[in-house]
């Protein structure tokens, strides 16, 4: 495995740590210290999530027509660790948002530059263990970072925590300035969408976006298990013990990716997310709802390198960066009326309805991406 890639995983491994030790916290911190309501907490991660959609193919079109990956990183990755006083400092909801729009931006502006230096470190027949590698480090810090949360809210409070979390953040960027060595690409001149005009991306965009309006937040899945029968403690413990049995799986699904290859591969994941959550509808209780939470674990641990490698495979070489953050952006835009479908179905016609569309749709991105060309 190349050095670049143990570097990347242990530099998301950091600010994963970081972020999730404030993301669980935003949404009481906002509505009991700062006196938001319910609507300025959406409107805050609305708008945050939607700017690092929208910027994943602006910061990989960049790195691709440079040249270059490693300044987008340190950009990335450094942002966020500076802005986090502001976070720490915060009086107004307003500030909030600040952080929460910088945040985002280093995280739109890093994402598929690491993917394309993965890639371009990486031989093509070991893409789903380099990206299965990195996508085990990066979990294990979204476990780790709640959990620290949990322990040291009651003896630091919301700010102090907040402080605290300046530490991995800066490790993170600083990792990334000493330790990352990139290998410099030709700079793409032909413009993007002329670039990813080839067969086989357009077929897995396709796909891929047919899947995304039935892939759903694991929010809808947490809450699931509350209507099951678990405890909200009881279903913080799940969400760590999900994280944990991702970050376990990722590096031999990755590995299992290669073996047989990332497309075959990818289809077989969206084909276990349909059978999770058709499970899902049918659950009789909180131990059949635990074990279908393990099973989307194994899932997203296969689903995650596997189309990361293939989408690495399909990306034109000299626009690799660009294809993925387009690839990203195409995804980032459709998650939001997908989840806001599936949380309307299930108000107004029950889970089995809204699981089951969910499951019927990951079937039809199986269908077409397992279809022969043309």
């Amino acid at each position: 495995m190349p050095r670049s890639v143990a570097v990347l995983g242990l530099v998301s491994f950091f600010m994963d740590v970081a972020s999730e030790m404030v993301y669980p916290l935003l949404p009481f911190f906002l509505t009991v210290v700062l006196g938001a309501g319910k609507e300025t907490v959406g409107l805050i991660e609305g708008l945050a999530e939607g700017t690092a959609s929208l910027l994943k193919v602006v910061g990989g079109r960049l790195s691709d027509r440079l040249g270059v990956r490693k300044p987008f990183l340190i950009a990335g990755y450094g942002l966020p660790a500076l802005v986090r006083p502001l976070l720490a400092l915060a009086a107004h909801p307003w500030q909030v948002l600040g952080f929460r729009l910088l945040d985002r931006t280093g995280k739109g502006l890093r994402t598929a530059p690491r993917d394309a230096l993965i890639a371009d470190v990486s031989h093509e027949a070991d893409y789903g263990k380099a990206y299965g590698l990195h996508r085990a480090l990066d979990t294990l810090g979204a476990a780790i970072g709640p959990l620290l949360a949990f322990a040291l809210l009651p003896l630091l409070g919301y700010r102090g925590v907040f402080w605290l979390s300046l530490l991995p953040a800066a490790a993170a960027a600083g990792v990334v300035v000493l330790f990352v060595r990139e290998r410099r690409v030709p700079p793409a001149r032909e413009p993007l969408l002329a670039a990813v005009r080839n067969p086989p991306y357009l077929r897995f965009l396709l796909a891929s976006a047919v899947f995304t309006l039935g892939y759903v937040s694991v929010a809808f899945l947490l809450l699931r298990l509350g209507e099951l029968g678990l405890s909200p403690r009881q279903t913080t413990l799940a969400y760590a013990g999900y994280n944990l049995l991702y970050a376990a799986l990722a590096y031999p699904m990755g590995t299992l990716a290669d073996r047989l290859g990332p497309r075959r591969a990818t289809a077989l994941a969206m084909g276990a997310y349909a059978a999770v959550f058709a499970g899902w509808s049918l659950a009789p209780g909180a131990a059949a709802g635990l074990a279908l939470f393990a099973g989307y674990a194994a899932f997203i641990a296969l689903f995650e390198p596997a189309r990361r490698a293939y989408l690495a495979q399909v990306a034109p070489e000299r626009e690799r960066a660009g294809a993925i953050g387009l690839f990203h952006t195409v995804e980032g835009v459709l998650l939001f009326p997908a989840s806001a479908v599936f949380g309307w179905l299930w108000q107004a016609h029950g889970h089995v309805a809204a699981f089951g569309l969910a499951a019927g749709l990951a079937l039809a991105g199986a269908a077409l991406l397992l279809r022969p060309p043309r």
